[in-house]
């Protein structure tokens, strides 16, 4: 091969794995101050079949910002396999705008150029009201997916062969064979252990209720992650909802479902855990305190409510 066809390949090579354009959505284009700005990006324009592609979703736009992502991510099943890479970010930008990161692994279903056919978002910007950001179809980035397993056919298929002869057997030695009595013994007295360890009870873990969260609120290296966590602990434990793998508006949402808390509450809890998330890149150790501050304060204020006959009764219902 001539060094200018390894030139050439190589050029091609590179082609194929330069990742596409990303899709971007912008509404307010005409007032600087109110524009809100989506991308979708993918870090690859071709994989195999067996790998992955990473993808990223930004959102900018005045401050306070939050995301609701589409359910499911995919407006078309069957394509992409997505696993999110951590929960989302938020970033404090200058003249009052924020910056939302969520990033995902994709791994393909199908062979071919399959589109990364995202649904619309829902974004609350600033004082207004929710908005819906669509992607334009032929925007949106599309991956080449290779793979190296044709089509099977009977041709393609390895020809019979004779029955293969067994190797002789080895011959035996002779020796004691008294020991394999005992291999029935020691086998039941294993598994009597075995049923007495797994008959055990697992000792409790520490209930996350209102005394739980004030010592934890009172580490000295409290941070706003981790004044965070608590708290989704704390609303997990109390309310039985799956408050740790949700995200604000749809932790904020199960709050609100059932009675389970009145709306202004559920407004100081969504206020709090949103400024928990933007305190991640910008908070000081003064705004953490203040935080914690605010953290015990509700918590004490639903510890009160639950304290409510009708509310321990339900309490009582819920809990698993």
């Amino acid at each position: 091969m001539t060094l200018r066809a390894v030139s050439a390949f190589g050029v091609v090579f590179l082609l194929g794995a330069v990742a596409p354009p990303p899709a971007v959505v912008r509404v307010n284009t005409g007032d600087p101050a109110n524009l809100v700005e989506a991308r979708a990006q993918v870090d690859a324009g071709e994989i195999r079949l067996s790998g992955e592609v990473r993808l990223t979703l930004t959102v900018e736009g005045p401050g306070p910002l939050s995301v609701t992502l589409p359910k499911p991510l995919f407006f078309k099943p069957g394509i992409w396999r997505a696993r999110e890479d951590g929960l989302p970010l938020r970033e404090v930008l200058p003249n009052g705008r924020e910056r939302w990161v969520q990033n995902y692994h994709l791994s393909p279903l199908v062979p071919g150029e399959p589109k990364v056919a995202l649904g619309p978002l829902t974004v609350r910007a600033g004082t207004g009201n929710d908005l819906t950001l669509a992607w334009e179809d032929g925007s949106l980035p599309v991956v080449k997916v290779t793979t190296t397993i044709d089509n099977p056919s009977v041709d393609a298929l390895r020809p019979a062969t004779d029955i293969e002869p067994l190797s002789p057997e080895p011959p035996v030695e002779e020796h004691s064979t008294g020991w394999r009595f005992i291999i029935v013994p020691a086998l039941l007295g294993v598994s009597t252990l075995l049923l007495v360890l797994a008959r055990r009870k697992k000792a409790q873990p520490a209930p996350r209720d209102a005394a739980w969260v004030a010592r934890e609120l009172a580490a000295p290296d409290m941070t706003a992650d981790r004044c965070a966590l608590v708290l989704r602990q704390f609303l997990a434990f109390r309310f039985s909802i799956p408050a740790t793998f949700q995200t604000t508006p749809e932790l904020a949402s199960a709050l609100s479902a059932e009675n389970r808390m009145p709306a202004d509450a559920v407004a100081d809890w969504r206020s709090l855990l949103e400024e928990c998330d933007a305190a991640r890149f910008s908070g000081t150790s003064a705004a953490v305190a203040g935080l914690a501050d605010r953290a015990r304060a509700l918590v004490d204020e639903a510890e009160r409510r639950l304290t409510t006959e009708p509310q321990r009764h339900r309490e009582n219902g819920t809990q698993v």
